[in-house]
């Protein structure tokens, strides 16, 4: 089957794209209003946009009724956010974060995550994540102003904190981070099983 995207429904295109592309890590993102309200929500189109300089990507979707998410919005206020690493044992509570509330409310104190002091932005991180990246906002380029329009957030990393357990010369224990990646739908998956290969 060969699909035109011109035929396709922005929705219908987001469902090839999800649920060809997987699995996706999840940025744990917390951000700030400029009513000093905080902000916590996963988003799992996220990647590493270059290592020299630092600097992280999400792209957060206008929702399907065409309006900015939080998220988007406080970075461009403030110019400022933390990504925090999901683990399995954080899954449910991850999930509690992606709930659509009002503006007004702190999804630390509704979803019941501790947060954590950062050092170099104002948002908090995630207390219990095994990695935090506090991030200033580099660039962001806009792909539309429709439902559904991509935004791609660059982040310049200032500051990276890490789990004193889970790191060995600057070497992350995948064991301990134990991170998980998002499917299409509903479905997520864990990362346990690892295939370790040389590079020639």
């Amino acid at each position: 089957m060969q699909i035109s995207v011109d035929s396709l429904t922005p929705q219908e295109t987001y469902k090839l794209l999800i649920g060809g592309i997987t699995p996706r890590p999840i940025a744990w993102v917390s951000s700030i209003s400029n009513d000093g309200v905080l902000n916590l929500a996963p988003f799992s189109f996220f990647t590493v946009a270059s290592a020299n300089p630092p600097v992280l990507a999400i792209t957060p979707l206008y929702n399907a009724d065409g309006n900015a998410k939080d998220t988007l919005n406080n970075i461009r206020e403030q110019g400022e956010f933390v990504i925090s690493t999901v683990s399995a044992n954080q899954l449910e509570v991850m999930n509690q974060s992606c709930h659509m509330v009002a503006p007004e409310i702190n999804e630390f104190e509704y979803a019941k995550v501790e947060s954590a002091d950062s050092t170099a932005v104002k948002p908090p991180r995630v207390a219990d994540s095994i990695v935090a990246y506090e991030c200033k906002r580099r660039d962001i380029i806009d792909f539309g102003d429709d439902a559904m329009s991509g935004h791609l957030v660059l982040g310049d990393v200032v500051s990276i904190y890490v789990n004193d357990s889970a790191v060995d010369n600057l070497r992350i224990d995948s064991n301990q981070l134990d991170s998980i990646g998002r499917m299409a739908g509903s479905d997520y998956t864990l990362t346990r099983d690892r295939i370790q290969l040389s590079r020639q």
